[in-house]
């Protein structure tokens, strides 16, 4: 932690004399702001207090009083916080707090064991890409061969990704049958609806038999088998398998065991929350038009103040709470197509894999 604040105050004396004292927000301060938004005046200076007023605003969690910034609703982390928060999530940081400069998050990063082993550097695809007009457009799939690793009967992985908005379907299978990606290919179907195209490059009697599986049902659908490994026509959702083995590792590793199929979950909600550098969204807000509905801190606080700290009755909840969970759903409804939040277990599982997956 030392390293990191020195690291960090040596960036903050390079800044001009005016930006350094408002770069982040220290305790001191924070205090300050607080009593101006309580209206507990002291020495503070009119210029500070319009300052004030139009940055930040007051939220009342039960007895719990905090500081959230007007621009992007979210809580102020202050300069004796920002290494804590940085390093329970360094990734989903600025979709979850204010406050938190870019450049202590790289210095973070820098010094970070599992970010630099975990670092991918992607090779640039040349070819003509592949146009994709809306979601379900074209569907993708692959099979992951996991049978060096396999458990309770499980050896292969099931990866569908959609093209246009990369969201991205796993699930565990017994063999490479056909049958069985066929059925999790039509839980696919009647749950978002048929794509347009479906692609698959293993092999012509293996999509042969998908079809006489499908075609039955959606009798317009287009079958494409891709040449394989060929990344005009497969690249994306090859490439990332490369990502899913890798966050599949990383999830192993930290919760010390090999039971991958349980894995598929986390890791499935971690790469569809991940933001694309091109359309600047996740593909899960791609998909629903909305944020990924999670406010930890906001749930956290309700958790302290209830009886019990698994199921929180309705009765039991501050009437503070409630109606600050009214706002929070109708700021939410406002601004779903700019906003998500990511809870910390799930932001650690997207350390690094933004470059790979979504490059393109």
């Amino acid at each position: 932690m030392d390293i990191f604040y020195s690291k960090f105050q040596t960036y903050i004396d390079t800044l001009d004399i005016e930006k350094r004292n408002k770069y982040t927000i220290k305790n001191d301060i924070y205090l300050n702001i607080l009593n101006v938004l309580k209206e507990n005046y002291t020495s503070i200076s009119a210029k500070f207090k319009f300052w004030v007023r139009q940055t930040f605003r007051l939220v009342q969690i039960g007895s719990t009083d905090l500081v959230y910034v007007i621009k992007n609703d979210l809580p102020l982390v202050t300069h004796e916080q920002i290494y804590y928060r940085v390093v329970d999530c360094h990734v989903a940081i600025k979709r979850l707090y204010a406050g938190i400069p870019h450049q202590a998050v790289s210095i973070y990063i820098s010094m970070c064991d599992t970010c630099q082993i975990r670092r991918s550097f992607p090779t640039p695809i040349s070819g003509k890409p592949i146009v994709s007009i809306g979601f379900l457009t074209r569907l993708q799939v692959d099979l992951i061969n996991m049978r060096s690793v396999s458990y309770e009967g499980y050896t292969f992985i099931m990866h569908s990704k959609d093209h246009f908005t990369k969201f991205t379907w796993l699930y565990a299978l017994p063999s490479k049958e056909a049958i069985h990606v066929a059925n999790n290919l039509r839980n696919i179907f009647y749950t978002f609806g048929p794509p347009k195209i479906l692609q698959s490059d293993n092999g012509k009697e293996f999509v042969a038999k998908i079809i006489l599986d499908l075609k039955i049902n959606w009798p317009d659908l287009i079958i494409i088998n891709g040449r394989p490994r060929h990344p005009q026509s497969q690249g994306l959702v090859e490439r990332s398998n490369a990502v899913v083995q890798q966050m599949l590792g990383k999830w192993l590793e930290k919760n010390k065991t090999l039971n991958w199929p349980n894995a598929l979950g986390p890791v499935m909600l971690a790469m569809n929350n991940s933001m694309s550098q091109s359309t600047k969204k996740t593909a899960y807000e791609m998909v629903f038009g909305q944020a990924l509905r999670i406010d930890h801190d906001f749930w956290q606080e309700i958790h302290k103040q209830s009886k019990n700290s698994s199921i929180v009755n309705e009765e039991e909840i501050d009437e503070s709470i409630v109606n600050d969970f009214n706002l929070f759903n109708e700021s939410s409804t406002a601004n779903d197509s700019t906003c998500i939040d990511i809870s910390p277990p799930i932001s650690n599982l997207l350390t690094n894999i933004s470059e790979t997956e979504f490059a393109e």
